[in-house]
């Protein structure tokens, strides 16, 4: 680190001192360069922290954690949501939209880009070969996906039981609603008669204390423009109008981040409304994964082979725009929400029944692309990698496309 970036750093110290915020377009600058470089999930928390707590200073380890605390306590994509976070501290809702929308940009230009070529080229003998490998990856992904995010279930026999029951409930093809709504309030129970899982309270964050009627009648505003927003796209296009309120329902429930939606969206767009085939999904998921950004970008793949280019801005709005809105919203009432002990438990059974729902859909995603031998050996090979050796995602999907040349 050079004397540039000891300058850059007393003057941003300069600017906390006197209240001063960076101006919108460098934190836009910055969340651009983060969003083309930024790869892996939650793993992207990391390089975020580095930009803004480390080379810029615009925000203490103090307030980056608690930041990511509440990212993680509500529904949507962590990474983009801290974005948003960090954006709102810098520079109110402006900053926030502006962070979120540089952090998503790049990797909906790609997306897109990518969608195009393989919309076009798909049906070609080689490239079926390699997306059918492909879709083995993406099984191996699953597993990881519920690897990590089983292990804030497995801490507990509640939770595994709840997780359990979910699978089962969602294997007889109850509504995924119902059933988070159901494990969420079950584990709100248990916890409350046992006294188990208690967590210890955070610490207090500066922000105002303000009435729950306050923070009630934002959320019912923030509904209120999102059906507006639904409503008006019905009327252009009724099948946008249905894109947009599936995927912000999607948006609304998916507790755990990018990898928790991969369940729900398959079993809504494939299982339910047949837009995709399993193996495009497979396809759009594995393209989310090696594109960089937030891994739910999938759903610009979605909506470009729904309804085109308009398709794909509508989808992506959808999927980000609720969790982005929750952030702005919330962000002033923090230390309000960290006095909320009851809605820990029920996040908690939420997101048991999520890694039901990922188990199930891995099974059956599992039963189609595993059919031989072949599959199931660069299945176990990749998620090896993946899980215990943490080989780079990169590196598996191109050993695995040309591996697929010669396998499939």
């Amino acid at each position: 680190m050079g004397p540039a970036w000891f300058g850059n750093r007393i003057e941003t110290e300069k600017m906390r001192e006197i209240g001063a915020s960076p101006p919108v377009w460098e934190i836009i600058k910055a969340f651009l360069h983060l969003g083309v470089t930024a790869y892996g999930g939650l793993a992207m928390v990391e390089p975020i922290r580095q930009r803004v707590v480390k080379e810029k200073g615009w925000l203490n380890q103090k307030e980056f954690l608690d930041g990511l605390a509440l990212c993680q306590m509500v529904p949507g994509a962590t990474v983009v949501q801290l974005a948003t976070y960090v954006g709102y501290r810098l520079g109110r809702t402006p900053g926030a939209l502006a962070a979120a929308a540089g952090f998503i940009l790049p990797a909906f230009v790609l997306m897109l880009g990518l969608s195009a070529l393989y919309f076009t080229y798909g049906n070609i003998a080689w490239v079926k070969s390699v997306s059918r490998g492909l879709g083995v990856v993406v099984i191996a992904l699953l597993l990881q996906a519920v690897w990590h995010l089983g292990r804030n279930v497995r801490k507990h026999w509640f939770d595994v039981g709840i997780a359990l029951l979910a699978l089962l409930a969602l294997w007889f093809q109850a509504n995924y609603i119902l059933v988070f709504v159901a494990a969420g309030l079950l584990r709100l129970i248990l916890s409350l008669r046992l006294l188990a899982d208690q967590v210890p309270p955070l610490e207090p964050m500066h922000g105002q204390k303000l009435p729950v009627g306050t923070i009630l009648t934002h959320l019912a505003l923030t509904l209120l423009a999102l059906a507006v927003l639904v409503g008006g796209l019905w009327r252009l296009d009724p099948k946008l109008g249905l894109m947009a309120s599936t995927f912000f329902k999607i948006a609304m429930v998916a507790f755990g981040g990018g990898y928790a939606m991969i369940p729900i969206l398959q079993w809504d767009l494939v299982d339910h409304l047949g837009w995709l085939t399993l193996q495009q999904f497979l396809d759009g998921i594995l393209l989310g994964f090696v594109t960089p950004g937030p891994i739910i970008i999938t759903a610009t793949f979605v909506g470009y082979w729904v309804k085109g280019l308009l398709g794909a801005i509508v989808a992506t709005v959808s999927i980000f725009l609720p969790p982005i809105l929750i952030i702005i919203f919330l962000t002033p009432f923090y230390q309000r929400i960290k006095e909320a002990k009851l809605m820990r438990p029920v996040i908690q059974g939420i997101l048991a029944a999520l890694v039901g729902m990922l188990i199930l859909v891995t099974l059956q995603m599992g039963a189609v692309t595993l059919t031989d031998l072949k599959s199931l050996a660069l299945m176990a090979a990749a998620s090896l990698a993946l899980i215990v050796f943490r080989v780079n995602l990169l590196w598996i999907v191109a050993a695995a496309a040309g591996l697929s040349l010669f396998l499939f």
